[in-house]
Protein backbone atom coordinates (compact mmCIF):
# COMPACT_ATOMS: atom_id res chain seq x y z
CA UNK A 1 0.00 0.00 0.00
CA UNK A 2 1.35 3.42 -0.92
CA UNK A 3 0.02 6.46 0.95
CA UNK A 4 0.77 9.89 -0.46
CA UNK A 5 1.13 12.83 1.93
CA UNK A 6 1.13 16.43 0.79
CA UNK A 7 2.87 19.04 2.95
CA UNK A 8 3.20 22.77 2.38
CA UNK A 9 6.06 25.08 3.35
CA UNK A 10 5.37 28.65 2.35
CA UNK A 11 4.25 28.49 -1.25
CA UNK A 12 5.87 25.15 -1.97
CA UNK A 13 4.01 21.86 -1.94
CA UNK A 14 5.94 18.64 -1.31
CA UNK A 15 4.74 15.13 -2.05
CA UNK A 16 5.87 12.40 0.32
CA UNK A 17 5.16 8.71 -0.02
CA UNK A 18 4.76 6.24 2.81
CA UNK A 19 5.37 2.57 2.12
CA UNK A 20 3.41 -0.24 3.71
CA UNK A 21 5.89 -0.57 6.56
CA UNK A 22 5.34 3.03 7.61
CA UNK A 23 8.79 4.24 6.58
CA UNK A 24 9.05 7.54 4.74
CA UNK A 25 10.43 7.21 1.26
CA UNK A 26 12.99 9.86 0.33
CA UNK A 27 10.97 12.99 -0.57
CA UNK A 28 13.72 13.95 -2.99
CA UNK A 29 12.85 10.84 -4.98
CA UNK A 30 9.12 10.45 -4.34
CA UNK A 31 8.00 10.48 -7.94
CA UNK A 32 7.84 8.18 -10.91
CA UNK A 33 11.20 6.97 -12.15
CA UNK A 34 10.18 7.73 -15.72
CA UNK A 35 11.78 10.85 -17.16
CA UNK A 36 9.33 13.60 -18.01
CA UNK A 37 8.44 14.20 -21.62
CA UNK A 38 9.54 17.54 -23.07
CA UNK A 39 6.04 19.06 -22.84
CA UNK A 40 5.62 17.82 -19.25
CA UNK A 41 9.00 19.24 -18.25
CA UNK A 42 8.12 22.66 -19.69
CA UNK A 43 4.72 22.60 -17.98
CA UNK A 44 6.33 21.71 -14.64
CA UNK A 45 8.91 24.48 -15.03
CA UNK A 46 6.24 27.09 -15.62
CA UNK A 47 3.97 25.77 -12.83
CA UNK A 48 6.63 26.01 -10.12
CA UNK A 49 8.76 28.94 -11.24
CA UNK A 50 6.81 31.47 -9.19
CA UNK A 51 7.39 29.39 -6.04
CA UNK A 52 11.06 29.15 -6.99
CA UNK A 53 11.41 32.94 -7.11
CA UNK A 54 9.82 33.26 -3.66
CA UNK A 55 11.89 30.53 -1.98
CA UNK A 56 15.09 29.40 -3.74
CA UNK A 57 16.03 32.88 -4.95
CA UNK A 58 15.64 34.20 -1.40
CA UNK A 59 17.79 31.36 -0.07
CA UNK A 60 20.48 32.23 -2.63
CA UNK A 61 20.60 35.84 -1.47
CA UNK A 62 20.60 34.78 2.19
CA UNK A 63 23.50 32.41 1.46
CA UNK A 64 25.47 35.20 -0.20
CA UNK A 65 24.81 37.60 2.65
CA UNK A 66 25.91 35.01 5.23
CA UNK A 67 29.05 33.89 3.36
CA UNK A 68 30.68 37.19 2.50
CA UNK A 69 33.70 36.23 4.60
CA UNK A 70 34.50 33.30 2.25
CA UNK A 71 33.48 34.98 -1.01
CA UNK A 72 35.55 33.70 -3.91
CA UNK A 73 37.03 30.77 -1.98
CA UNK A 74 36.85 27.25 -3.39
CA UNK A 75 34.07 26.33 -0.95
CA UNK A 76 32.07 29.34 -2.07
CA UNK A 77 32.73 28.58 -5.74
CA UNK A 78 31.42 25.02 -5.28
CA UNK A 79 28.14 26.33 -3.85
CA UNK A 80 27.88 29.04 -6.50
CA UNK A 81 28.41 26.49 -9.28
CA UNK A 82 25.68 24.29 -7.76
CA UNK A 83 23.45 27.39 -7.80
CA UNK A 84 24.43 28.08 -11.41
CA UNK A 85 23.30 24.63 -12.51
CA UNK A 86 20.03 25.10 -10.64
CA UNK A 87 19.48 28.41 -12.45
CA UNK A 88 20.87 27.51 -15.87
CA UNK A 89 21.14 23.73 -16.19
CA UNK A 90 17.44 23.05 -16.90
CA UNK A 91 17.83 19.59 -15.42
CA UNK A 92 15.11 16.97 -15.12
CA UNK A 93 15.29 14.05 -12.70
CA UNK A 94 16.31 10.63 -13.92
CA UNK A 95 19.09 8.06 -14.12
CA UNK A 96 21.57 6.92 -16.72
CA UNK A 97 25.27 6.94 -17.54
CA UNK A 98 26.36 10.45 -18.60
CA UNK A 99 22.67 11.31 -18.79
CA UNK A 100 23.29 14.95 -17.96
CA UNK A 101 25.84 15.36 -20.74
CA UNK A 102 23.41 13.79 -23.20
CA UNK A 103 20.02 15.23 -22.21
CA UNK A 104 20.29 17.23 -18.98
CA UNK A 105 18.99 14.33 -16.87
CA UNK A 106 20.43 13.97 -13.35
CA UNK A 107 20.00 12.18 -10.06
CA UNK A 108 21.46 13.32 -6.72
CA UNK A 109 24.87 11.70 -7.04
CA UNK A 110 25.39 12.62 -10.69
CA UNK A 111 24.57 16.25 -9.86
CA UNK A 112 27.08 16.28 -6.99
CA UNK A 113 29.73 14.62 -9.16
CA UNK A 114 29.06 17.19 -11.90
CA UNK A 115 29.52 20.20 -9.60
CA UNK A 116 32.72 18.89 -8.04
CA UNK A 117 34.02 17.76 -11.42
CA UNK A 118 34.05 21.38 -12.59
CA UNK A 119 36.80 21.97 -10.01
CA UNK A 120 39.02 18.98 -10.69
CA UNK A 121 37.50 16.49 -8.23
CA UNK A 122 36.74 13.03 -9.57
CA UNK A 123 34.12 11.53 -7.26
CA UNK A 124 31.57 8.77 -7.71
CA UNK A 125 28.13 9.11 -9.26
CA UNK A 126 26.82 6.20 -7.15
CA UNK A 127 24.99 7.42 -4.03
CA UNK A 128 25.70 4.24 -2.03
CA UNK A 129 29.45 4.89 -2.28
CA UNK A 130 29.39 8.39 -0.79
CA UNK A 131 30.22 7.11 2.68
CA UNK A 132 33.78 6.70 1.43
CA UNK A 133 33.97 9.98 -0.49
CA UNK A 134 36.46 12.33 1.14
CA UNK A 135 36.62 12.04 4.92
CA UNK A 136 33.83 11.65 7.47
CA UNK A 137 33.08 14.78 9.52
CA UNK A 138 32.62 13.79 13.13
CA UNK A 139 30.13 15.32 15.55
CA UNK A 140 27.26 15.89 13.10
CA UNK A 141 24.10 13.96 13.96
CA UNK A 142 20.28 14.27 14.09
CA UNK A 143 18.40 14.87 17.33
CA UNK A 144 14.65 14.79 17.96
CA UNK A 145 13.26 17.58 20.15
CA UNK A 146 9.55 18.06 20.86
CA UNK A 147 8.57 15.76 18.00
CA UNK A 148 10.76 17.44 15.39
CA UNK A 149 14.25 16.70 14.18
CA UNK A 150 17.20 19.03 13.99
CA UNK A 151 20.81 18.65 12.95
CA UNK A 152 23.37 18.97 15.72
CA UNK A 153 27.03 19.79 15.21
CA UNK A 154 26.52 22.16 12.29
CA UNK A 155 29.43 24.22 13.61
CA UNK A 156 31.63 21.42 12.25
CA UNK A 157 30.30 21.87 8.71
CA UNK A 158 31.53 24.22 6.01
CA UNK A 159 29.95 25.28 2.70
CA UNK A 160 30.77 22.72 0.04
CA UNK A 161 30.63 19.70 2.34
CA UNK A 162 28.49 16.76 1.23
CA UNK A 163 25.62 15.46 3.36
CA UNK A 164 24.06 12.01 2.93
CA UNK A 165 20.73 10.37 3.89
CA UNK A 166 19.86 6.73 4.45
CA UNK A 167 17.21 4.24 3.43
CA UNK A 168 16.94 0.52 4.29
CA UNK A 169 17.23 -2.46 2.01
CA UNK A 170 15.03 -5.57 2.17
CA UNK A 171 17.17 -6.95 5.01
CA UNK A 172 16.85 -3.81 7.11
CA UNK A 173 20.39 -2.61 6.45
CA UNK A 174 20.97 1.11 6.00
CA UNK A 175 22.50 2.42 2.80
CA UNK A 176 23.01 5.91 1.38
CA UNK A 177 20.07 6.79 -0.84
CA UNK A 178 20.52 10.54 -1.27
CA UNK A 179 23.30 13.12 -1.26
CA UNK A 180 23.35 16.93 -1.45
CA UNK A 181 25.75 19.85 -1.12
CA UNK A 182 25.80 21.82 2.13
CA UNK A 183 25.40 25.59 1.69
CA UNK A 184 25.61 26.74 5.31
CA UNK A 185 23.13 27.98 7.89
CA UNK A 186 20.15 29.96 6.62
CA UNK A 187 17.38 31.15 8.94
CA UNK A 188 19.02 29.21 11.77
CA UNK A 189 18.68 25.94 9.84
CA UNK A 190 21.17 24.02 7.68
CA UNK A 191 20.58 24.44 3.96
CA UNK A 192 21.48 21.99 1.20
CA UNK A 193 21.20 22.14 -2.57
CA UNK A 194 20.53 19.01 -4.60
CA UNK A 195 17.92 17.08 -6.53
CA UNK A 196 14.26 17.44 -5.61
CA UNK A 197 11.60 15.80 -7.72
CA UNK A 198 8.61 17.74 -6.40
CA UNK A 199 7.74 21.43 -6.15
CA UNK A 200 10.63 22.82 -8.21
CA UNK A 201 10.74 23.96 -11.85
CA UNK A 202 13.82 21.82 -12.57
CA UNK A 203 15.28 18.78 -10.79
CA UNK A 204 17.30 21.00 -8.42
CA UNK A 205 16.15 22.83 -5.31
CA UNK A 206 17.23 24.03 -1.87
CA UNK A 207 16.11 22.40 1.39
CA UNK A 208 16.17 24.54 4.54
CA UNK A 209 14.06 22.44 6.91
CA UNK A 210 15.40 19.35 8.69
CA UNK A 211 12.36 18.89 10.96
CA UNK A 212 11.13 15.69 9.34
CA UNK A 213 12.65 13.27 6.80
CA UNK A 214 15.71 15.42 6.17
CA UNK A 215 16.53 15.24 9.88
CA UNK A 216 15.33 11.75 10.78
CA UNK A 217 17.16 10.11 7.86
CA UNK A 218 20.35 12.13 7.98
CA UNK A 219 23.31 9.75 7.76
CA UNK A 220 26.77 11.26 7.34
CA UNK A 221 28.68 14.43 6.51
CA UNK A 222 31.66 14.08 4.18
CA UNK A 223 34.42 16.58 3.37
CA UNK A 224 36.09 16.52 -0.01
CA UNK A 225 37.61 20.00 -0.06
CA UNK A 226 41.17 20.39 1.28
CA UNK A 227 42.31 22.84 3.94
CA UNK A 228 42.45 26.40 2.68
CA UNK A 229 39.27 25.95 0.64
CA UNK A 230 37.44 28.66 2.60
CA UNK A 231 40.08 31.39 2.31
CA UNK A 232 39.08 34.06 -0.22
CA UNK A 233 41.48 34.35 -3.13
CA UNK A 234 43.30 31.10 -2.39
CA UNK A 235 42.20 28.18 -4.56
CA UNK A 236 44.25 24.98 -4.05
CA UNK A 237 46.33 24.09 -7.10
CA UNK A 238 44.56 21.84 -9.55
CA UNK A 239 41.10 22.95 -8.44
CA UNK A 240 40.61 26.10 -10.48
CA UNK A 241 37.14 26.47 -11.97
CA UNK A 242 36.44 24.98 -15.38
CA UNK A 243 33.49 26.09 -17.54
CA UNK A 244 30.18 24.39 -16.70
CA UNK A 245 29.10 21.38 -18.74
CA UNK A 246 26.46 22.12 -21.37
CA UNK A 247 24.31 19.12 -22.39
CA UNK A 248 24.24 17.96 -25.98
CA UNK A 249 20.44 18.26 -25.88
CA UNK A 250 17.70 18.93 -23.33
CA UNK A 251 14.57 17.19 -22.18
CA UNK A 252 13.75 20.61 -20.71
CA UNK A 253 15.00 23.22 -23.19
CA UNK A 254 16.30 26.51 -21.72
CA UNK A 255 13.37 28.74 -20.86
CA UNK A 256 15.55 31.85 -20.66
CA UNK A 257 18.98 32.95 -21.83
CA UNK A 258 21.81 30.90 -20.28
CA UNK A 259 24.52 33.09 -18.76
CA UNK A 260 27.93 31.36 -18.62
CA UNK A 261 29.85 32.23 -15.40
CA UNK A 262 33.09 34.13 -15.79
Amino acid sequence: VIIFVISRTGNSVSLWALCYSGNIINPALASTSDVLAKSEAIQKYKRYYSDYTQEELKYIQQYRDASRNIKGSLGDQIVERAIWYMENGYMVYGHGYNSYQKKGIVDCSEYTKLVYGDFGFNITDVARKYGSVGTRIEGVYPEKVNGKWRLKGTENLRPGDILTWWAKDSKGNKYISHVAIYMGMINGQPAVIGTRSQGNPTAIGIVNNFSYWWGSNFFTAQRVLPEGSWTPGQVPKGHEAKPPVIPESYVLPPQKRIVIPK
